[in-house]
């Protein structure tokens, strides 16, 4: 393993941005740069996924039955003009696996967005966060929770009633639901969305999960 100084970190970091196929790789430096670390008791659960990112096959996905997780997730993904977050093999799997909370986080984000039925408009995010924050994964993360509503009078001040919606919503599903964190989500994308929902314990999610035209892509986690 070679050890990488913070600015050779930031400077890969810049480089792996400009290039959609390598968006992984870009997650994982900044997660080395930040050194944010899950609850203790969150990260000795992190086995089963720490250096777990399986490859996702877009076309594959995109010929599932309608309704099934996997399908409706590669909507999410082309509507939105997202990429999968996977990391690449130019970048150190010691490093990925020590910062497997921030990594892992940033590949389910666009999941979570799929599972709880948020949108990527500022209450949609700030539903997801509010998800998030229940989940209890850090500090950090309980704190985005509260700020994505804090900020929301200044991302959509012309939708300050759907945002509070959106986050109480968020927050009663994170609370109940199971810790999507720890777990496999790429092997559950063949079975029917509904399912999987009630199997993870997220109820009372919708399907407004796609905008009606095409947004830009939002940055991951």
């Amino acid at each position: 393993m070679t050890t990488m100084t913070r600015w050779q970190l930031l400077s890969e970091m810049r480089a792996a941005m400009k290039d959609p196929a390598r968006f992984g790789d870009a997650a994982v430096y900044k997660a080395e740069l930040g050194r944010s670390r899950a609850r203790p008791e969150i990260e000795a659960q992190l086995g089963d996924v720490r250096g777990y990112f399986p490859r996702v096959d877009l076309e594959a996905l995109a010929e599932l039955p309608d309704g099934t997780f996997g399908r409706e997730y590669a909507r999410f993904l082309e509507v939105n003009r997202l990429h999968p977050i996977i990391p690449t093999d130019q970048v150190d799997p010691e490093m990925i696996a020590r910062n497997a909370f921030t990594v892992r986080y940033a590949i389910i984000h666009d999941m979570v967005h799929v599972l709880t039925g948020f949108d990527t408009s500022w209450p949609g995010e700030a539903g997801v966060w509010a998800f998030v924050g229940a989940q209890r994964y850090s500090f950090i993360f309980d704190l985005a929770g509260v700020m994505s509503l804090l900020v929301a009078p200044f991302m959509c001040p012309l939708r300050l009633r759907q945002a509070w919606r959106s986050w109480r919503r968020g927050r009663a599903m994170g609370k109940q639901a199971r810790l999507l964190l720890i777990l496999r989500l790429e092997e559950r994308l063949e079975q029917r969305l509904s399912d999987v929902r009630a199997e993870l314990g997220i109820e009372g999610a919708g399907d407004g999960y796609l905008p009606h035209a095409p947004r830009a892509a939002h940055a991951a986690g």
